[in-house]
């Protein structure tokens, strides 16, 4: 039964994949590189799928444990084929320099960071690898319709990752599931840890949401019956894996997400747009104070199925002080928890820390007050950038609803979570949303129902490209 299950699990995948390949004819073969990157920082290293994909647990630091020669030979040939391949169709490299200061003023700053960093050498490969993302990114961005690929990467992988998770879950626990330090049962799916498994379901669901929203004719009205059949498989799906992996994070940031892509009139104003985007932003400094507003967190917290110390999480910040980092210039790129910083913490709890379970944390550690203000600068600056395509009738498309959606997410996501300037699925689609470059002009096709759009007509998505700024 488990390998028949797995078998017709397979063939529903990619008989799935099959269909929309023929659906998105405009996308190239090209963006199966970026595709590849996806479905493995979306579920496990490739070293752990070439052994067998059985996940064996590590008591090294962080930022020791051994790295795998298959992993850097696959990294290395994903970023030097997306180099590749976007050098060759003529992308304009010094364009998206120039058009996203932020961003290279933050790397720039975590790139001078190896200069004080007790691992130069570590946190050099690092930080190449991590900013060879914008290689892969170029590649989608250097596609016909670059929004179509986008989208097609993300469903495909989706099409994939969900239902094997189901299936790794109910008939292939060794795989499918994975134990806490205290013994208890994580349900992890295709993945190596519970909140990772909310994270592709709360990626790959935003981007399902705005595919459908994409294929419909402009000014159609909502209808449940015109959602396809398998957008609304993978959604309960998604569900389904929400509930199994207790990640609340990730459910909290789903439905988040689907508001900000789904809203529109008035909902669409820029005074809307700038006091979320504020809140927001003041948000992760709100719970560093946690204990002072107690009555008014506790109750949140509490209906999010937390507590005021996040899951233990404030414990570990309180164990950072001045004497484990510099508070101004910190330890430099991703070298903390493999220094002396974060062996005086570990020694102090007992216990292996990977990392502070909050995105601001980890920046703070390593790059100090200065990289925080750095991150709070790119995080303005292109929140401003998106905010000025958004508006009652200015957004054609729901490109940029998604695109503010994934900063918003990502700002909160953060909070309880590691994932900026970490290469993984929620930083490398927070990137890509945040880039700015001009995409070509897509004049709007025909108008048809939706559901002859997606069964006679396979590459009709209506899509609207944004005027090449």
């Amino acid at each position: 039964m488990p390998t028949f299950t797995l078998a017709a699990s397979l063939t529903f995948s990619f008989f799935l994949i099959w269909r929309d390949c023929r659906r998105r004819k405009t996308v190239s073969a090209r963006v199966w590189v970026p595709t590849m990157l996806i479905l493995i920082l979306g579920s496990r290293p490739a070293s752990i799928w070439a052994s067998g994909g059985t996940i064996h647990a590590s008591t090294e630091m962080a930022n020791d444990v051994a790295t795998s020669s298959i992993d850097q030979m696959f990294y290395f040939s994903v970023l030097a084929s997306s180099l590749i391949l976007a050098s060759r169709k003529g992308f304009k490299w010094g364009k998206l320099f120039a058009s996203n200061p932020a961003i290279m003023l933050f790397y720039l700053y975590f790139a001078i960071s190896i200069m004080w960093s007790s691992d130069p050498i570590g946190s050099t490969k690092r930080i190449i690898k991590d900013f060879g993302l914008l290689f892969v990114i170029a590649v989608v961005l250097s596609e016909k319709e670059p929004l179509q690929a986008m989208r097609a990467i993300y469903v495909r992988c989706g099409f994939l990752l969900l239902p094997l998770s189901i299936v790794f879950i109910k008939y292939f626990p060794v795989y499918g599931r994975s134990y806490g330090i205290a013994g208890d049962v994580m349900l992890t799916g295709v993945t190596t840890q519970k909140n990772s498994l909310g994270e592709i379901v709360l990626i790959f669901t935003l981007f399902m949401v705005w595919d459908y929203l994409e294929s419909r004719p402009p000014g159609a009205k909502f209808r449940i019956g015109k959602i396809p059949w398998e957008i609304v498989i993978l959604l309960v799906i998604g569900a389904q894996l929400l509930n199994l992996s207790q990640s609340k994070t990730a459910l909290m940031c789903t439905l988040v997400g689907t508001l900000l892509i789904c809203r529109s009139g008035w909902l669409m104003s820029k005074p809307i747009n700038i006091a979320i985007l504020g809140a927001t932003l003041f948000v992760p400094y709100f719970v560093f104070f946690a204990e002072q507003f107690a009555s008014i967190l506790g109750p949140l917290t509490e209906a999010m199925g937390r507590n005021l110390t996040f899951t233990g999480r404030t414990d570990i910040w309180k164990h950072i002080s001045l004497n484990t980092v510099n508070p101004i210039i910190g330890s430099g790129y991703w070298n903390f928890w493999g220094g002396p910083g974060g062996y005086a913490v570990n020694e102090s709890m007992h216990a292996i820390i990977p990392n502070a379970h909050n995105g601001y944390v980890d920046l703070f550690l390593d790059g100090g007050i200065t990289g925080l203000c750095i991150l709070v600068i790119m995080l303005t600056a292109c929140g401003y950038n998106i905010m000025s395509h958004l508006g009652p009738g200015r957004d054609k498309t729901h490109y940029h609803r998604a695109r503010f959606a994934f900063l918003i997410v990502a700002i909160i996501y953060n909070i309880s979570e590691s994932t900026f300037a970490r290469m993984g699925p929620i930083w490398f689609t927070t990137l890509m949303m945040l880039v700015e470059f001009p995409l070509p002009k897509v004049s709007l096709r025909k108008a048809q129902p939706a559901i002859v759009q997606r069964e006679k007509m396979p590459d009709v998505h209506t899509e609207s490209m944004l005027v090449a700024r």
